[in-house]
This record gives structure tokens, C-alpha cells and sequence, in this order.
């Protein structure tokens, strides 16, 4: 919404988490000029981040990219892409951190009705890992940085 550029975080309970989220967003007011234009910048807004567990399990770490996505495509109010996961974390400084347990989360989110999980391209040599029919059923495209991960995220009109 409008504002002067405050972040409330709410649905938290770990440190881990919390801070992925402090990151991305100091990542973006910190590269505003090249992500953002003036218009959309984020001292014009207060956000309000709230995470959900869904599927019964924790939100435990690494979900910077999925927040970035989420802060960009709101600010420029972008449609996303259609059952979108995204996999990966963003650091302060703007690197993109690989995926643990990379197949057994693609797997389980495709199970789950994901139909395209954007994951880092540090996880590209882990893609032989993910079973066939998850490969089949989902699309799983890979990205290095945060305007390719946007490109792939952002539903095109």
C-alpha cells in the first residue's frame, strides 16, 4: 500500500526466515535505480509480507527469491505465471544461493499442482535427479540472476 517505505513481516517464527526476508528487501532499496523506476520505488510504500505454511511443512529457510518475485511483480502489478513456484535465495548482495534437497522439492511441489518451479542455475547439475514424470508434468526452468528469475516468473500479456 502507500506509504513511507516500512516493512512489516508477520506469519514468521524463525530467525532464518525472517532475516531471507530483511535481505531481499534491503537487496532491492539498495539496487532500487536499477530494478525499480522512481515511480515504483519502495519509500513510496509500506509492505506487509505474511507467510503461510502450506502443505503441512515449515517454511524453514531460502525463500528470498520467491519474496523478490513477490515484492517486483506487486510493485508493478504483473501477473505471475499460473501454479508458479520459485526455489532459491538472494543475498544481500544480490547472489543467488543454490537449493538443498533440490529434487525432493521439486518433486514434492510438482506433486502438489506446481507447474512451473523456477530454480538457481547452481541446482542445474541436480536436474538428472528429479524423476521423469515430475520433468513431464512440470516446468522447470533454471536462473542466475534476478532479472532472469523475473522473466520467467512474470506472466507475459
Amino acid at each position: 500500500v502507500e506509504g513511507s517505505g516500512k516493512l512489516n513481516i508477520s506469519g514468521v517464527n524463525t530467525v532464518t526466515v525472517r532475516e531471507d526476508i530483511k535481505n531481499t528487501y534491503q537487496y532491492i532499496r539498495a539496487n532500487e535505480k536499477t530494478i525499480l523506476s522512481d515511480k515504483h520505488s519502495l519509500k513510496n510504500y509500506d509492505l506487509t509480507i505474511q507467510v503461510s505454511n502450506l502443505l503441512g511443512s515449515a517454511v524453514s529457510s531460502g525463500i528470498g527469491s520467491a519474496v523478490y518475485v513477490a515484492i517486483v511483480s506487486s510493485l508493478y502489478k504483473k501477473n505471475l505465471k499460473p501454479g508458479l513456484a520459485v526455489l532459491g535465495n538472494i543475498s544481500v548482495g544480490g547472489a543467488i544461493e543454490r537449493v538443498t534437497n533440490f529434487a525432493d522439492k521439486v518433486t514434492m511441489l510438482s506433486e502438489n499442482g506446481a507447474k512451473v518451479v523456477i530454480v538457481p542455475m547452481d541446482n542445474l547439475s541436480e536436474v538428472a535427479n528429479v524423476p521423469p514424470s515430475v520433468l513431464g508434468s512440470s516446468d522447470v526452468p533454471f536462473y542466475q540472476n534476478s532479472q532472469m528469475l523475473m522473466q520467467k516468473a512474470v506472466l507475459l500479456d
